[in-house]
């Protein structure tokens, strides 16, 4: 089961990392403006954070293999249809719709896996390996041809596809879950808010983080699948061997805390080789940061699909405050549209490990100690 559901977290992960990387480049070629491309980057997390939670839901009311299924199916749809955008407004639509897709299947194949009893460190570990080898592949053709990324996508979606007919009809929970959880919210809520603290600030960064790679550091196409394979083969390795063996709890910690020190050197280092190194950082913070998240949502609350749904949707709509900052910063301070976010970043960072820890200590002394700290 493991392999089945490892390869499709390795190719939808692979194809979202294929369009990220290369679909604002495609953007400047085509004539966007910072403006334009972070407005672009708004909606895309707009759509994302709607339909991650709303299909996460019905996973848990319908079934998850089906829910996996129509996803996948509509986003090779979408993604094949971007590598045809041939201006600026055709990519934003087209993108837009792209974001829909990535949204429709997510939670249903984190809920259908760990009823599967797949560990959730190594599940989440091929996600980081799919973005590692396909930004290496993605790299060499950009390279010569940039919407061949979106065509890598597409391929990658229907291989996942393909697999996915034949996962087989497991035992599903399926219980009814209010249309807002709010119970559900504030049980979680030591989890969801530092979450939502680091990654709205870090998403003001990726907005527009490939432009920085090429026009601040000055590395080409291929650099950069390099720099972005490094971070993703980082978290891999870091997923799957510390993943299910770091308590919860402190692999979120350690996750926000070594986000502040990778985002701390992005502003000091400027060379390719040293770059490297700080992606290296960068990707232990997220591997820690995610699998202690997803690892918590999934121990404390039996309704696997919609717990899933609901991190996703909180890194969504970080996702969605991200472009918002950045569209004030470039607005306000066009000249530090790279370097403010990441300022802001380390300080949200370091915010949030001291939230996490009071709202930790309030729970510990209030009641029985919480299950993501005692594992």
């Amino acid at each position: 089961m493991l392999k089945r559901v490892a390869s499709i977290q390795f190719l939808i992960s692979g194809a979202a990392m294929a369009i990220f990387t290369y679909v604002a480049l495609y953007a400047r070629e085509v004539g966007l403006s910072d403006l334009q491309i972070t407005l672009m980057a708004t909606m895309v997390a707009g759509a994302e954070f709607t339909c991650v939670y709303l299909f996460g839901r019905l996973a848990d009311m319908k079934g998850k293999r089906k829910m996996l299924l129509i996803g996948l199916s509509t986003l090779f749809i979408f993604s094949g249809a971007l590598s045809l955008a041939f201006n600026g407004t055709s990519l934003i639509v087209l993108r837009v719709l792209t974001g829909v897709g990535f949204g429709m299947f997510p939670a249903a194949l984190a809920g259908y896996a760990f009823e599967a009893k797949v560990r959730m460190g190594r599940y989440s570990s091929f996600g980081s390996l799919g973005w590692g080898i396909s930004t290496l592949i993605a790299g060499q053709i950009a390279y010569f041809y940039i919407k061949g990324a979106f065509i890598l996508a597409a391929v990658f979606v229907l291989a996942a596809f393909i697999i996915a007919l034949g996962l087989p009809r497991i035992p599903e929970v399926r219980v009814s879950v209010p249309l807002l959880p709010v119970r559900m919210i504030l049980k979680n809520r030591k989890v969801l808010l530092p979450m939502l603290l680091r990654h709205s600030t870090a998403s003001a960064i990726w907005v527009l983080w490939p432009l920085f790679l090429r026009e601040e550091l000055g590395l080409d196409l291929f650099q950069i699948g390099i720099v972005q394979a490094v971070n993703a083969l980082t978290q891999f390795a870091s997923m799957y061997i510390l993943g299910d063996r770091v308590r919860p709890g402190t692999s979120l910690v350690l996750g926000l805390f070594l986000t502040a020190m990778a985002v701390l050197s992005f502003l000091l280092i400027r060379t390719f080789p040293l770059f490297l190194v700080t992606q290296v950082v960068l990707g232990m913070s997220w591997a820690s940061l995610y699998v202690g998240a997803l690892r918590s949502m999934m121990d404390r609350n039996p309704e696997r699909s919609t717990a899933s749904g609901l991190l996703s949707s909180t890194i969504s709509f970080s996702a969605l405050i991200g472009p918002l900052l950045s569209l004030i910063i470039v607005w306000l301070m066009p000249s530090s549209s790279f370097e403010a976010p990441m300022v802001l970043t380390v300080i949200a960072s370091l915010g949030a490990v001291l939230l996490y820890l009071s709202l930790d200590g309030r729970r510990s002394k209030g009641g029985p100690a919480d299950p993501l700290s005692v594992q």
